[in-house]
């Protein structure tokens, strides 16, 4: 028998830990024998940091099943640490009740037991100096949270899970699911979890986020002229418009506005000015059943082609790829949607 502790943490995703001992309860019971009678593959316990049950962020109370010190564990799982989109001004009080735990997952590491994370659960490992040398992923919109405190850890959050062996990282709170059924994979058999997908009506083929990320502007700087920019952008993104254009109007000249642009944004202007266009382009795939060329003409591109490559090298998919998994408009509704860009501040 596998054993698994699930951490849960406060202000944790509570599905997602009650979600993973659903998933293992399944998997034991679809790796059993014709005759019923085999050892369950996966013991799964839930684990806190001092052995207290804890309140999920919804409010929704999580009870250890057992003492974290009299359990011996095969694999750690460590659910979501910090919301999405906490700020860095919080951050450091909602990663400090997993203080507590880093010696525990440190020593876990040294026995050779297979530490993974799901989500924000990431930034665990990281202050525990588990990611050192290891690929990570992590939500997508914490993505610059962290690349800002771990600057010297590799990220790629576009990915939704990551194997560096004995670390394993997962990436948005949902992809729990897609961590169970590599889990399961893994250590019983491709047969158990495709029976597992099939019994839950999950798609275990799920490889990315990109298609799921949305553009969140940076404007927590200071610097006046680019935040000015960054609006003047926002509105004027569907025209045909001269980076140098955008700079004059800010008072700046093109070499120190793209400089400053870089450093304030993390992004060149041009690379906002496209995202700019692939989000609203994005809404209006979700939101209409406009053509895709009027769609690509009316976000300020004239060279479709052009644009159709951007978007798929961006997003990961197709324009019509993207509407068929995320409209929400009938097919036989036909109206024209202006594009609303929700940017955070």
């Amino acid at each position: 028998m596998f054993n698994i502790a699930i951490v849960a943490l406060p202000h944790c995703h509570a599905s997602g830990v009650h979600g993973v001992m659903d998933f293992f309860t399944v998997a034991n019971f679809c790796g059993r024998s014709p005759a019923g009678q085999s050892e369950p593959l996966f013991n799964c316990q839930v684990v806190t940091v001092d052995d207290q049950p804890v309140h999920g962020y919804s409010g929704a109370l999580v009870t250890p099943t057992i003492k974290r010190g009299e359990f011996e564990a095969d694999l750690v799982v460590v659910g979501s640490s910090v919301e999405a989109a906490v700020g860095a001004e919080r951050l450091e009080r909602t990663l400090a009740p997993s203080r507590a735990l880093h010696g525990w997952l440190r020593a876990a590491q040294e026995r050779g037991v297979v530490i993974a994370s799901v989500c924000t659960g990431s930034f665990v490992l990281a202050e525990a100096g588990l990611l050192d040398d290891q690929i990570a992923t992590t939500h997508w919109r914490a993505a610059p949270l962290f690349r800002s405190r771990y600057p010297h850890l590799r990220l790629e959050e576009d990915r939704l899970v990551v194997d560096n062996g004995q670390i394993i990282c997962a990436g948005g709170a949902s992809a729990f699911t897609d961590l169970c059924i590599y889990l399961v994979e893994r250590f019983a058999s491709p047969a158990v979890a495709l029976a597992c997908s099939k019994l839950l009506v999950l798609d275990g083929r799920r490889a990315e986020q990109t298609p799921y990320m949305a553009f969140y502007s940076r404007k927590a700087h200071q610097d006046g002229a680019i935040r000015k920019a960054q609006a003047w952008l926002e509105q004027h993104y569907a025209e045909a418009l001269a980076i140098d254009d955008v700079a004059a109007a800010v008072g700046l000249g093109p070499r120190t506005f793209k400089r400053r642009f870089k450093e304030a944004t993390g992004e060149t202007p041009l690379g906002y000015l496209q995202h700019l266009r692939i989000e609203a382009a994005k809404h209006l795939l979700e939101s209409s059943r406009e053509q895709t060329a009027r769609i690509i003409w009316s976000v300020g591109y004239e060279d479709a082609s052009s644009f159709r490559r951007l978007f798929k090298r961006t997003v990961g998919c197709t324009m019509e790829q993207y509407r068929k998994r995320f409209s929400y408009v009938s097919p036989v509704e036909r109206r024209s949607v202006t594009p609303v860009l929700e940017l955070t501040p």
